[in-house]
Protein backbone atom coordinates (compact mmCIF):
# COMPACT_ATOMS: atom_id res chain seq x y z
CA UNK A 1 0.00 0.00 0.00
CA UNK A 2 1.57 3.21 -0.77
CA UNK A 3 1.09 6.86 -2.14
CA UNK A 4 2.96 7.80 -5.35
CA UNK A 5 3.04 11.26 -4.91
CA UNK A 6 5.54 13.17 -2.09
CA UNK A 7 3.51 14.32 0.67
CA UNK A 8 2.54 17.64 1.35
CA UNK A 9 1.98 16.90 4.86
CA UNK A 10 5.70 18.28 5.75
CA UNK A 11 5.15 21.13 3.77
CA UNK A 12 2.04 22.05 6.09
CA UNK A 13 3.68 21.53 8.47
CA UNK A 14 6.60 23.42 8.51
CA UNK A 15 4.27 26.50 6.89
CA UNK A 16 1.99 26.46 10.11
CA UNK A 17 5.31 26.70 12.27
CA UNK A 18 6.31 29.50 10.71
CA UNK A 19 3.15 31.39 11.12
CA UNK A 20 3.18 30.09 14.85
CA UNK A 21 6.12 32.98 14.70
CA UNK A 22 5.46 35.64 12.69
CA UNK A 23 1.60 35.95 13.66
CA UNK A 24 2.61 35.22 17.73
CA UNK A 25 5.32 37.22 17.80
CA UNK A 26 7.68 35.14 20.46
CA UNK A 27 10.22 33.95 18.14
CA UNK A 28 12.30 34.03 21.63
CA UNK A 29 10.07 31.72 22.70
CA UNK A 30 11.65 28.28 24.20
CA UNK A 31 10.29 25.11 22.33
CA UNK A 32 12.95 23.19 24.58
CA UNK A 33 15.02 23.78 27.65
CA UNK A 34 18.47 21.24 27.65
CA UNK A 35 20.84 21.81 30.59
CA UNK A 36 19.33 24.62 31.34
CA UNK A 37 20.09 26.16 27.70
CA UNK A 38 17.02 26.98 25.79
CA UNK A 39 16.28 26.52 22.06
CA UNK A 40 13.96 29.07 21.08
CA UNK A 41 11.47 29.24 18.46
CA UNK A 42 12.95 31.41 15.99
CA UNK A 43 15.94 28.84 15.94
CA UNK A 44 14.11 25.95 15.15
CA UNK A 45 12.30 27.40 12.34
CA UNK A 46 15.06 29.13 11.26
CA UNK A 47 16.24 25.20 11.17
CA UNK A 48 13.42 23.60 9.45
CA UNK A 49 13.57 26.45 6.95
CA UNK A 50 17.38 25.76 6.33
CA UNK A 51 16.89 22.12 6.00
CA UNK A 52 13.52 21.87 3.86
CA UNK A 53 12.66 25.15 2.76
CA UNK A 54 13.24 25.42 -0.70
CA UNK A 55 11.53 21.99 -1.21
CA UNK A 56 8.66 22.71 0.81
CA UNK A 57 8.50 26.53 -0.80
CA UNK A 58 8.58 25.00 -4.66
CA UNK A 59 5.79 21.90 -3.71
CA UNK A 60 3.08 24.48 -2.20
CA UNK A 61 4.21 26.75 -5.49
CA UNK A 62 3.23 23.32 -7.79
CA UNK A 63 0.43 22.49 -5.89
CA UNK A 64 -1.32 25.83 -6.81
CA UNK A 65 -0.24 25.87 -10.23
CA UNK A 66 -1.99 22.25 -10.02
CA UNK A 67 -4.99 23.48 -8.43
CA UNK A 68 -5.12 26.57 -11.06
CA UNK A 69 -4.72 24.84 -13.84
CA UNK A 70 -7.18 22.14 -12.72
CA UNK A 71 -9.68 25.05 -12.11
CA UNK A 72 -8.70 26.23 -15.10
CA UNK A 73 -9.57 22.85 -17.26
CA UNK A 74 -12.74 23.20 -15.87
CA UNK A 75 -12.23 19.47 -14.65
CA UNK A 76 -14.22 18.07 -11.76
CA UNK A 77 -13.23 15.94 -8.86
CA UNK A 78 -15.98 14.64 -6.27
CA UNK A 79 -15.54 13.80 -2.94
CA UNK A 80 -17.24 10.54 -3.79
CA UNK A 81 -14.07 9.51 -5.98
CA UNK A 82 -11.75 10.88 -3.30
CA UNK A 83 -13.77 8.78 -0.64
CA UNK A 84 -13.71 5.44 -3.02
CA UNK A 85 -10.11 6.09 -3.40
CA UNK A 86 -9.45 6.38 0.54
CA UNK A 87 -11.43 2.70 0.52
CA UNK A 88 -9.98 1.13 -1.67
CA UNK A 89 -6.52 1.55 0.07
CA UNK A 90 -7.92 1.03 3.40
CA UNK A 91 -9.15 -2.11 2.00
CA UNK A 92 -6.37 -3.73 1.14
CA UNK A 93 -5.04 -3.72 4.94
CA UNK A 94 -5.94 -6.57 7.10
CA UNK A 95 -8.29 -4.64 9.19
CA UNK A 96 -9.18 -1.11 10.13
CA UNK A 97 -6.82 -0.98 12.90
CA UNK A 98 -3.74 -2.18 10.59
CA UNK A 99 -4.26 0.49 8.45
CA UNK A 100 -4.83 3.25 10.82
CA UNK A 101 -1.19 1.94 12.11
CA UNK A 102 0.59 2.17 8.46
CA UNK A 103 -0.99 5.93 8.54
CA UNK A 104 0.63 6.50 11.68
CA UNK A 105 3.82 4.79 11.49
CA UNK A 106 4.39 7.19 8.37
CA UNK A 107 3.67 10.35 10.12
CA UNK A 108 0.48 10.57 7.77
CA UNK A 109 -2.95 11.40 9.07
CA UNK A 110 -6.48 10.53 7.26
CA UNK A 111 -7.10 14.17 6.23
CA UNK A 112 -3.56 14.52 4.67
CA UNK A 113 -3.78 10.77 2.85
CA UNK A 114 -7.12 12.64 1.78
CA UNK A 115 -5.33 15.94 0.52
CA UNK A 116 -2.54 13.93 -1.13
CA UNK A 117 -4.81 11.30 -3.41
CA UNK A 118 -6.84 14.47 -4.22
CA UNK A 119 -3.63 16.46 -5.71
CA UNK A 120 -2.62 12.53 -7.15
CA UNK A 121 -6.22 12.62 -9.00
CA UNK A 122 -6.12 16.05 -10.00
CA UNK A 123 -2.96 15.65 -11.75
CA UNK A 124 -4.17 12.33 -13.59
CA UNK A 125 -7.20 14.41 -14.77
CA UNK A 126 -4.93 17.11 -15.92
CA UNK A 127 -2.71 14.27 -17.67
CA UNK A 128 -5.27 12.61 -19.65
CA UNK A 129 -7.86 15.46 -20.31
CA UNK A 130 -6.59 15.72 -23.52
CA UNK A 131 -6.51 11.46 -24.40
CA UNK A 132 -9.17 11.11 -27.66
CA UNK A 133 -11.23 7.73 -26.58
CA UNK A 134 -13.43 6.23 -28.71
CA UNK A 135 -15.21 3.01 -28.29
CA UNK A 136 -13.13 0.83 -30.90
CA UNK A 137 -10.55 1.37 -28.78
CA UNK A 138 -11.40 0.75 -25.71
CA UNK A 139 -12.49 -2.32 -26.93
CA UNK A 140 -9.80 -3.60 -28.34
CA UNK A 141 -7.74 -2.17 -25.14
CA UNK A 142 -10.07 -4.69 -22.77
CA UNK A 143 -8.94 -7.22 -25.22
CA UNK A 144 -5.68 -6.90 -25.14
CA UNK A 145 -5.46 -6.82 -21.36
CA UNK A 146 -8.90 -8.80 -20.02
CA UNK A 147 -7.14 -10.99 -17.58
CA UNK A 148 -6.93 -7.67 -15.70
CA UNK A 149 -10.69 -7.01 -15.24
CA UNK A 150 -11.19 -10.79 -14.09
CA UNK A 151 -11.73 -11.55 -10.43
CA UNK A 152 -10.47 -14.90 -9.13
CA UNK A 153 -11.76 -16.50 -6.31
CA UNK A 154 -10.73 -14.52 -3.04
CA UNK A 155 -10.98 -15.25 0.78
CA UNK A 156 -10.27 -12.94 3.88
CA UNK A 157 -9.16 -15.38 6.79
CA UNK A 158 -7.56 -14.78 10.18
CA UNK A 159 -4.28 -17.07 11.05
CA UNK A 160 -2.72 -18.06 14.33
CA UNK A 161 0.72 -19.19 14.04
CA UNK A 162 2.58 -21.44 16.01
CA UNK A 163 6.24 -22.78 16.48
CA UNK A 164 4.59 -26.05 16.99
CA UNK A 165 1.67 -28.65 16.68
CA UNK A 166 1.07 -28.86 20.45
CA UNK A 167 0.78 -24.91 20.86
CA UNK A 168 -1.79 -24.42 17.85
CA UNK A 169 -3.86 -27.67 19.00
CA UNK A 170 -4.93 -25.48 22.15
CA UNK A 171 -5.19 -22.98 20.32
CA UNK A 172 -8.11 -24.57 17.81
CA UNK A 173 -9.25 -25.75 21.38
CA UNK A 174 -9.45 -22.73 22.63
CA UNK A 175 -11.68 -21.32 19.26
CA UNK A 176 -13.98 -24.38 19.33
CA UNK A 177 -14.99 -23.96 23.32
CA UNK A 178 -16.15 -20.83 21.71
CA UNK A 179 -16.28 -18.78 25.04
CA UNK A 180 -13.15 -16.24 23.69
CA UNK A 181 -12.34 -14.31 20.57
CA UNK A 182 -9.83 -15.29 17.62
CA UNK A 183 -8.31 -12.40 17.77
CA UNK A 184 -8.00 -12.89 21.51
CA UNK A 185 -6.63 -16.66 20.57
CA UNK A 186 -4.09 -14.96 18.57
CA UNK A 187 -3.11 -12.44 20.84
CA UNK A 188 -2.29 -14.95 23.54
CA UNK A 189 -0.67 -18.05 21.06
CA UNK A 190 0.45 -16.64 17.27
CA UNK A 191 4.04 -15.80 16.92
CA UNK A 192 3.28 -14.14 13.14
CA UNK A 193 4.45 -10.36 13.12
CA UNK A 194 2.45 -9.47 10.64
CA UNK A 195 -0.77 -10.50 11.41
CA UNK A 196 -0.89 -11.41 15.49
CA UNK A 197 -1.57 -7.39 16.66
CA UNK A 198 -4.50 -7.64 14.34
CA UNK A 199 -6.33 -10.14 15.50
CA UNK A 200 -4.57 -13.08 13.39
CA UNK A 201 -6.67 -10.96 10.52
CA UNK A 202 -5.57 -11.22 6.49
CA UNK A 203 -6.12 -8.80 3.65
CA UNK A 204 -8.43 -10.03 1.02
CA UNK A 205 -6.35 -12.60 -1.38
CA UNK A 206 -6.22 -14.67 -3.92
CA UNK A 207 -6.73 -18.16 -3.44
CA UNK A 208 -3.72 -19.23 -5.80
CA UNK A 209 -1.93 -16.07 -4.15
CA UNK A 210 -1.99 -17.85 -0.65
CA UNK A 211 0.95 -18.60 1.17
CA UNK A 212 2.62 -20.58 2.44
CA UNK A 213 1.35 -22.90 -0.26
CA UNK A 214 0.89 -25.74 2.23
CA UNK A 215 -2.68 -23.96 3.14
CA UNK A 216 -4.18 -22.89 -0.66
CA UNK A 217 -5.60 -26.82 -0.92
CA UNK A 218 -7.40 -26.51 2.43
CA UNK A 219 -8.33 -23.47 2.06
CA UNK A 220 -9.92 -23.94 -1.55
CA UNK A 221 -12.97 -26.02 -0.23
CA UNK A 222 -12.81 -24.42 3.42
CA UNK A 223 -16.97 -22.46 3.98
CA UNK A 224 -16.84 -19.23 5.95
CA UNK A 225 -16.86 -19.14 9.40
CA UNK A 226 -14.90 -22.52 9.16
CA UNK A 227 -12.08 -23.60 11.43
CA UNK A 228 -8.80 -25.10 9.60
CA UNK A 229 -5.66 -26.99 11.63
CA UNK A 230 -3.09 -27.79 12.42
CA UNK A 231 -1.58 -27.45 9.44
CA UNK A 232 2.34 -27.84 8.79
CA UNK A 233 4.21 -25.90 7.33
CA UNK A 234 8.04 -25.06 7.01
CA UNK A 235 7.10 -21.72 8.76
CA UNK A 236 5.22 -23.28 11.61
CA UNK A 237 1.90 -24.19 12.51
CA UNK A 238 -1.47 -22.92 11.47
CA UNK A 239 -4.84 -22.56 12.08
CA UNK A 240 -6.82 -20.60 9.66
CA UNK A 241 -10.60 -19.19 9.94
CA UNK A 242 -12.10 -18.32 7.06
CA UNK A 243 -13.59 -14.80 7.62
CA UNK A 244 -15.46 -14.28 4.13
CA UNK A 245 -15.45 -15.94 0.57
CA UNK A 246 -15.50 -13.86 -2.42
CA UNK A 247 -16.24 -16.37 -5.87
CA UNK A 248 -14.31 -15.54 -9.38
CA UNK A 249 -15.98 -13.02 -11.50
CA UNK A 250 -15.47 -12.98 -15.26
CA UNK A 251 -15.58 -9.49 -16.74
CA UNK A 252 -17.58 -8.30 -19.50
CA UNK A 253 -16.36 -5.20 -21.79
CA UNK A 254 -19.98 -3.03 -20.51
CA UNK A 255 -19.28 -4.35 -16.60
CA UNK A 256 -15.36 -3.22 -16.75
CA UNK A 257 -16.06 -0.52 -19.37
CA UNK A 258 -15.38 2.31 -16.29
CA UNK A 259 -12.19 1.37 -15.32
CA UNK A 260 -11.04 0.49 -19.17
CA UNK A 261 -11.55 3.87 -20.17
CA UNK A 262 -9.45 4.96 -17.01
CA UNK A 263 -6.56 2.71 -17.51
CA UNK A 264 -6.99 3.36 -21.72
CA UNK A 265 -6.25 6.93 -20.59
CA UNK A 266 -3.52 6.50 -18.29
CA UNK A 267 -1.87 4.36 -21.14
CA UNK A 268 -1.93 7.32 -23.14
CA UNK A 269 -1.48 10.26 -20.43
CA UNK A 270 1.32 12.70 -20.92
CA UNK A 271 3.93 12.12 -18.34
CA UNK A 272 3.69 13.71 -15.08
CA UNK A 273 7.50 15.30 -15.80
CA UNK A 274 5.85 16.84 -19.16
CA UNK A 275 2.69 18.20 -17.72
CA UNK A 276 4.05 19.54 -14.58
CA UNK A 277 6.96 21.21 -16.76
CA UNK A 278 4.24 22.51 -19.07
CA UNK A 279 2.49 24.13 -16.27
CA UNK A 280 5.63 25.84 -14.56
CA UNK A 281 6.10 27.71 -17.90
CA UNK A 282 2.80 28.90 -18.30
CA UNK A 283 2.39 30.03 -14.75
CA UNK A 284 3.59 33.53 -13.34
CA UNK A 285 5.57 32.97 -10.21
CA UNK A 286 7.29 35.72 -8.23
CA UNK A 287 9.46 34.21 -5.95
CA UNK A 288 10.07 37.06 -3.50
CA UNK A 289 12.39 35.99 -0.54
CA UNK A 290 15.66 36.68 -1.47
CA UNK A 291 16.70 33.64 -0.54
CA UNK A 292 14.57 31.53 -2.91
CA UNK A 293 15.11 33.64 -5.49
CA UNK A 294 17.03 31.30 -8.08
CA UNK A 295 13.32 28.54 -7.81
CA UNK A 296 12.31 31.24 -10.07
CA UNK A 297 14.66 30.09 -12.61
CA UNK A 298 12.01 26.63 -12.76
CA UNK A 299 9.65 28.81 -13.39
CA UNK A 300 10.41 30.29 -16.89
CA UNK A 301 6.57 31.47 -18.09
CA UNK A 302 5.26 34.60 -19.32
CA UNK A 303 6.86 38.12 -18.20
CA UNK A 304 4.65 39.80 -15.77
CA UNK A 305 4.21 42.78 -15.82
CA UNK A 306 5.40 45.19 -13.21
CA UNK A 307 3.39 46.86 -10.31
CA UNK A 308 2.67 50.32 -10.82
CA UNK A 309 6.00 52.30 -9.39
CA UNK A 310 8.28 48.68 -9.39
CA UNK A 311 10.76 47.67 -11.47
CA UNK A 312 10.53 44.02 -13.09
CA UNK A 313 12.10 41.62 -11.43
CA UNK A 314 14.78 39.75 -13.89
CA UNK A 315 13.85 36.21 -10.99
CA UNK A 316 10.53 36.23 -12.46
CA UNK A 317 11.18 36.45 -16.49
CA UNK A 318 14.50 34.46 -16.36
CA UNK A 319 14.23 31.73 -19.21
CA UNK A 320 16.89 30.04 -18.85
CA UNK A 321 15.41 26.44 -19.65
CA UNK A 322 15.61 23.32 -16.29
CA UNK A 323 15.16 20.55 -16.37
CA UNK A 324 11.45 19.18 -15.19
CA UNK A 325 11.48 18.34 -11.02
CA UNK A 326 9.90 15.55 -9.81
CA UNK A 327 6.37 15.81 -9.29
CA UNK A 328 4.88 18.01 -6.27
CA UNK A 329 3.95 15.56 -3.90
CA UNK A 330 4.36 11.32 -3.57
CA UNK A 331 2.15 8.78 -1.77
CA UNK A 332 4.49 6.10 -0.66
CA UNK A 333 3.27 2.68 -2.25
Amino acid sequence: MGLRTKRIGLAIFIFACIMVVVLAGCGEKPVAVVNGHRITEKEFVGKLKEAAGRQILQQMIDRQIIEDAFQKAGLKLSEEDIAASIQEMQSRAPSPAAFEEYLAARGVTLEDLRNDLELQMKVELLATKDVAVTEQQLKEFYKEHKDRYDKPLRVKMSEIVTPGKQQAEQALEALKKGNVSFADVAQQFSISPATRQYGGQRPVTPIDQIFPMELRQAVYSAKEGELLGPIETQQGWYVLQIDQRLPAQTATFESAKDQVTKDFKRSKAVSIDKLLKQLRQEAVVKVVAPEYSKLADLYAGPKQLPEFGEEQSPAVVSPKPQKSAPPPAEQGK
